[in-house]
C-alpha cells in the first residue's frame, strides 16, 4: 500500500513525475525558498493530481456503530452521510425500541447533517488514529451518530447519555480511492513535501494527511472494521493509555 513517507511504496509514475518536476514545488513547500510563478505551480499540481487519481490509499474512519450498522457496512460499504441517511438511522433505532419517540424527535430536529460543510462527506485520516492523540479522536467514540449529530447533543443532559449508550466504538479501515476526493483534498502537497524532505529541504508544513470523500465507498474497499475492545482497535487508538477508560462510554448494541 502507498505510504506517503516511504517512497519505496510509491507507484513508478508518481516517482518519475517528482524526479522531473520537484524543483517547481520547492518555493511553495520549503522554508526560506522563493516560489515559482503561480500559473506554473498550478499546472504542476493539476498534472500530479491527475496521476494521483489512478490510485488509492489506506485510510481510517473513527466512529461509533451498532452491530447492524457494522454488518451493513461490511455488506454494502460506507454511504455518504446527510439528513436523509441520518434520519433513516434514527428511525431504525426508534423502530427497534432502542430510543423513544421523544428522543427520536429531538435527534431528528437537532443536528447538522445537512450543513454545507458536512453533508455528503466522509472523513478519513491517512495515518494511525492514535497519532492524533486522545483529544483528537475520543469524541468520535463517545456518542453514536457521528459528529453531525453529537455536536448538537453532547452537552444535553437528556440525549447525551442515551447516545453514549448506543453502539460500539469502531475504526473503519478502508482503501480510499483518490478519485473519490475533490481535487482540493488530494494529497499533492504531502507527496511533494515528502519527496523534498528526502532531498534535504526543510519543510513548512507536516506530512500528515486527512481528507473527505464525496462518493460511496463500496464494500470491496473496506479492509476491516476494528471494534472495541479488539487488539487491533487498541493498537490503532492507543485508548488503553487514556486517562478516561473508553469502556465508560462503550456498549454492544
Amino acid at each position: 500500500m502507498i505510504n506517503i513517507e516511504n517512497k519505496s511504496t510509491w507507484p513508478e509514475d508518481i516517482l518519475l513525475f517528482m524526479h522531473e518536476h520537484y524543483r517547481g514545488f520547492i518555493g511553495w513547500e520549503c522554508e526560506g525558498e522563493y516560489p515559482s510563478s503561480g500559473p506554473s505551480y498550478d499546472q504542476l499540481v493539476g498534472s500530479l493530481s491527475e496521476i494521483l487519481k489512478k490510485y488509492s490509499m489506506r485510510g481510517f474512519h473513527c466512529t461509533k456503530l451498532t452491530v447492524d450498522e457494522i454488518l451493513n457496512i461490511e455488506t454494502h460499504g460506507l454511504a455518504l452521510q446527510n439528513k436523509r441517511t441520518l434520519s433513516n438511522r434514527i428511525n431504525i433505532l426508534l423502530n427497534s425500541g432502542q430510543i423513544s419517540q421523544d428522543i427520536a424527535n429531538s435527534l431528528l430536529n437537532e443536528n447538522q447533517s445537512d450543513d454545507r460543510n458536512r453533508a455528503n462527506m466522509l472523513w478519513f485520516c491517512f495515518y494511525a488514529p492514535r497519532l492524533a492523540g486522545r483529544h483528537g479522536i475520543e469524541r468520535f467514540f463517545m456518542h453514536w451518530g457521528g459528529e453531525a449529530l453529537y455536536n448538537s447533543h453532547e452537552t444535553n443532559a437528556v440525549t447525551s447519555p442515551i447516545l453514549q449508550e448506543i453502539g460500539i466504538p469502531c475504526i473503519v479501515e478502508a482503501l480510499v480511492p483518490f478519485q473519490s476526493m475533490p481535487d482540493i483534498q488530494l494529497p499533492f502537497g504531502q507527496f511533494t513535501r515528502s519527496f523534498l524532505k528526502d532531498q534535504g529541504y526543510k519543510l513548512e508544513n507536516e506530512l500528515t494527511f486527512e481528507a473527505y470523500i464525496t462518493a460511496h465507498l463500496p464494500p470491496t474497499q473496506i479492509i476491516e472494521i476494528h471494534q472495541y475492545p479488539s487488539k487491533s482497535f487498541l493498537e490503532l487508538s492507543d485508548c488503553a493509555n487514556w486517562d478516561v477508560p473508553i469502556a465508560t462510554f462503550s456498549n454492544r448494541h
